[in-house]
């Protein structure tokens, strides 16, 4: 039965197009995924410092570098932008989760789990949060 909530069916439209868009650093990456689900949602970008700073792995792991670090600097944008920490994600929020094989991700909670871009495309998971903000 299909939702008939409409959150979940724009996030869902949304995470569709993710797992058609080709993985481009610097403009469609889990970091910035997760800033246009949030610009999508709240109107607010997080990572609107970030945007066209990068566009290779190592230009994205040098401009993280530069501001301490991939953790501190996801939660440095996102309190910034005014998003607050939740302890219980639901469907459509936010986070920053353990993925096991790239390591810190950004993400997006839905029904299924944890929603994360990476370069092998969208992945699906149970994922452990690090730290998760309400959208």
């Amino acid at each position: 039965m299909e939702s008939r909530d409409p959150g979940d069916q724009q996030l869902s439209a949304f995470l569709r197009a993710m797992a058609r868009a080709s993985f481009a650093w610097g403009a469609c990456d889990c970091a910035l995924v997760m800033a246009d689900w949030c610009r999508v949602r709240r109107g607010v970008d997080p990572a609107a410092r970030l945007r066209g700073h990068y566009r290779t792995a190592l230009g994205a792991l040098r401009t993280v570098r530069r501001r301490g670090g991939f953790e501190t600097v996801v939660r440095a944008l996102m309190t910034e932008s005014g998003f607050a920490t939740t302890e219980s994600p639901r469907t459509g929020d936010v986070g920053l989760v353990a993925h096991p094989r790239v390591g810190p991700a950004c993400a997006i909670r839905c029904p299924l789990g944890w929603a994360v871009k990476s370069p092998a495309g969208l992945a699906l998971g149970p994922w452990p949060a690090r730290v998760a903000w309400r959208v």
